[in-house]
């Protein structure tokens, strides 16, 4: 104990640093001792929280704990780099075929995370494999759909602002994925993630999503959508709205005409209800604007 007294006090005096780098001391002491002191570096921390939920004694609840505070320390972006070059993604990526739900919906939590708004990590994640696996979950009918909303949330990460992402979206049929999630899920939570991100792609890459979304019929998909929930949730109505403004925007033939004349139909009804809490006064009127300069033929 005086050992690691001496060497605190020491360290803690800049003109003792040379002095002190070559001592006997320094060197005799436990690094477990200095670790006590100076605190484990994030990079360790990282590596015991992997550990700890691949080690088949580690209780549920320190899974739990361990995988809460690995998505903490991967919020910084040097951090979720370093998954990458301490070898972890497929340590992370294995946690998604975990038995326990709630784990898998954590792991995907830290996946979405990692990836946010870094090319680095969205590159080793995509290159590891994480962009397939995510959708695999999205397209399992019998996964518990707490998991396929956090799998939304880190297919987001995954692909916004990377074009190569997004590109690997498209080879591994990640579109249609999405579309079939919309056409048959019930659950307004994760529609409303799937719209938001086909909006915020299209913002980001309009010309490809663009023709994607014609292709494949994404606007009658939503139109069914407005059909259904249009008057019980504002916030999907808002989302869908906004998708299919951006759309318009983009290309005043990207709808068909039934498109548009099934659009024009619901329109009254929300604008009505939603007018003062949903899109501005101006997107109101050029959606509005929009859809009766379509004219049936």
């Amino acid at each position: 104990m005086e050992k690691l007294l001496q060497w605190s006090i020491e360290n803690s005096d800049p003109s003792n640093v040379l002095q002190q780098s070559t001592t006997q001391e320094k060197d005799n002491l436990d690094p477990e001792i200095i670790d006590h002191i100076l605190g484990k570096s994030d990079a360790v921390r990282m590596r015991e929280a992997v550990e700890a939920v691949l080690n088949p004694e580690t209780s549920f609840d320190n899974k739990e704990i361990a995988l809460d505070n690995l998505e903490m320390l991967v919020e910084q972006i040097d951090n979720a780099i370093d998954i990458e070059n301490l070898n972890l993604w497929p340590q992370i990526l294995s946690f998604l075929s975990l038995p326990e739900a709630s784990l898998r919906t954590q792991a995907l939590w830290v996946c979405g995370t990692a990836v946010q708004n870094n090319p680095k990590a969205q590159k080793a994640f995509s290159e590891k494999g994480g962009l397939t696996l995510i959708l695999n979950i999205l397209k399992d009918e019998n996964e518990d759909m707490e998991v396929k909303s956090k799998a939304l949330y880190a297919l987001s990460g995954a692909i916004k602002h990377y074009p190569p992402g997004l590109a690997q979206l498209e080879k591994d049929g990640g579109y249609d994925v999405l579309l079939r999630l919309l056409e048959t899920s019930n659950d307004i939570q994760l529609l409303r993630k799937i719209v938001f991100l086909f909006n915020t792609l299209l913002v980001q890459d309009p010309n490809t999503v663009s023709m994607r979304i014609k292709e494949k019929g994404l606007a009658k998909k939503m139109i069914n959508i407005l059909d259904k929930y249009g008057e019980q949730d504002e916030d999907l109505t808002d989302k869908v709205l906004r998708t299919l403004l951006a759309e318009l925007q983009h290309s005043s033939q990207s709808l068909t005409e039934d498109e548009i004349s099934e659009l024009r139909k619901l329109f009254p009804v929300l604008k009505t209800k939603y007018e003062k809490c949903a899109l501005s006064p101006i997107e109101w009127e050029e959606l509005e604007k929009r859809i009766q300069q379509r004219k049936l033929v």
